[in-house]
């Protein structure tokens, strides 16, 4: 949705949420929503555009040594965050040391930049990073919230208190997060000083909105009534059985972005019975009815995945056909992996032993049509002859128990703008214990050395190259069953304008103005 006609400063954008964040400290939290939401209040030292190249922000230009262990950054001046404090090279080693240091317990961010090394204040203004090696993600790494910078200042005098949010999370950003009440909204307030958006960016100075507050309405109907009735101008999280409603109300549009990354994916796990059989995971593969499935969940508004990446990423590699279903194919692996009778309920067997997967899941974190989604799996592999056990536990359980490895399958999404994300699902050395995601359990040498290889690669062709190998063996070797192309639809008041969308499928609202405002 484009801007038309002169846009107008003021007002307030009341946004409806579908998640709030357990933290808002994206250096240490993982999460989609902390990441997508904390990007109105920090900034990066570059911008990824979607066709994955990289444009100046709060970095005017950078140089990369002959053998890729260095990074120089010249870095722009006059920026200030919005306690007054410059940004300057300081501000870069502070932020970037407290994300590899270990007491910071980052999640994701530290792994992000996996090989970093220090940060050398070459000046005021100009700053060195060194790496342990050289890691083609860095610059993709870079441009993502998760390592955008709070000011020393709110560093050194409250670093407890960034998860909270609220006054103490100050970034360079277009706005200030002024308050926050757990459950119920986060506000943000214009940082009228702002001057440095990033290259490329539809609009330059502060935002046009004065307040901008997230409303958390995680029930879907609540979410679209909220917007229906003028109570919110934006519902983030449309649900696929409300866009009819949303589509059909003439003040209203929906606008849809596909996010990279892996959309939401049931990882198999290889180290425990029945899935560490390859013939039992790619029974459950060609069991899938994907586009049955969909239709039926999405009502046909997504497409189903060819591959475990998205095709909004750098280095997706699609696998026609993938999709189809070819249960005579799962029959005869399951039988030649010696599950060949079945029981009364037409559940395979061996030895008297069902064929049974348990699929923990926690309700709070999954969304209906998601839910839905697992059903219509468990009916899939049913068909074949595969039990699947939902089994519906509380957080505190939940993760106990997925990082121990007692599961087999669990199912998520990881939104990424590099196909590096593979590393971190798929890499032997990133299990749930160790800071990474490799919820397959996978330990595969050819797979190791191959996304080593695409970490380490400078050039775009042979990193795709590589990628596309490392899809086809996942595909081949059945270590994940990807479901949909995930895409994130949001409902918007016609009089909402320039609302766009990043290279991460996270929204902006620097360059969002009201029609009628003022």
């Amino acid at each position: 949705m484009g801007p038309s006609g002169p846009p107008r400063a003021g007002g307030t954008l009341t946004v409806a949420a579908d998640k709030e964040p357990d933290c808002y400290d994206p250096q240490v939290s993982p999460a989609d929503v902390t990441a997508s939401l904390m990007r109105n209040v920090y900034d990066s030292l570059i911008a990824q555009r979607p066709d994955g190249s990289f444009a100046p922000w709060l970095a005017t230009g950078w140089k990369v040594s002959g053998d890729g262990t260095v990074y120089t950054f010249r870095l722009r001046r006059g920026v200030t965050f919005t306690d007054g404090t410059p940004f300057d090279a300081t501000a870069v080693k502070v932020n970037l040391d407290r994300v590899a240091a270990p007491a910071t317990k980052s999640e994701y961010a530290a792994a992000l930049i996996e090989p970093y090394r220090s940060t050398t204040v070459v000046d005021r203004h100009t700053v060195r990073i060194r790496l342990s090696r050289p890691f083609a993600p860095f610059l993709s790494a870079l441009s993502t919230t998760y390592l955008g910078f709070h000011s020393p200042r709110s560093l050194h005098a409250a670093p407890g208190a960034l998860c909270a949010g609220g006054p103490s999370a100050v970034g360079t950003g277009p706005f200030r997060f002024v308050s926050h009440t757990k459950g119920l909204q986060a506000e943000f307030v214009r940082n009228p000083r702002y001057a440095w958006a990033p290259q490329g960016a539809g609009h330059q100075g502060p935002a046009y909105l004065d307040t901008l507050v997230y409303r958390f309405l995680p029930v879907g109907f609540v979410r679209i009534g909220a917007l229906l009735s003028g109570q919110a101008e934006v519902a983030d999280g449309v649900p696929p059985q409300h866009t009819r409603t949303v589509r059909a109300d003439r003040r209203m549009r929906l606008i849809g972005q596909v996010p990279p990354g892996v959309g939401y994916t049931y990882f198999l796990n290889t180290r425990r019975a029945p899935f560490a059989d390859r013939r039992i995971r790619l029974a459950a593969a060609c069991a899938l009815d994907r586009h049955t499935l969909l239709e039926s969940v999405y009502f046909g508004q997504r497409r189903p995945a060819d591959s475990v990446l998205s095709p909004a990423t750098p280095g997706h590699h699609p696998s026609p056909g993938a999709e189809r279903p070819d249960r005579a194919r799962a029959d005869r692996l399951l039988d030649a992996a010696g599950w060949d009778h079945r029981d009364q309920e037409g559940y395979r067997t061996w030895h008297g032993h069902r064929l049974s997967v348990d699929l923990p899941f926690v309700a709070d974190f999954t969304p209906p049509e998601q839910r839905t989604l697992d059903e219509g799996v468990r009916a899939d592999l049913g068909k074949v002859g595969i039990e699947v056990r939902l089994i519906r536990l509380a957080a505190n359980d939940f993760l106990p128990r997925r990082n121990a490895g007692r599961y087999d399958m669990v199912a998520f999404r990881w939104p990424a703008a590099d196909a590096d994300v593979l590393r971190t699902l798929f890499g032997s050395g990133q299990t749930f214990t160790q800071g990474g995601y490799n919820a397959s359990r996978t330990s595969d040498p050819a797979l190791d050395g191959w996304l080593r290889s695409a970490s380490t690669v400078g050039d775009r062709a042979r990193r795709d190259v590589l990628y596309a190998r490392i899809q086809r063996r996942i595909a081949a070797q059945g270590y994940a069953l990807p479901t949909a192309v995930d895409r994130r639809v949001v409902g918007a008041h016609r009089r909402v304008r320039g609302l766009a969308f990043d290279a991460h499928a996270w929204p902006l609202y620097q360059g969002v103005w009201l029609a009628g405002a003022r």
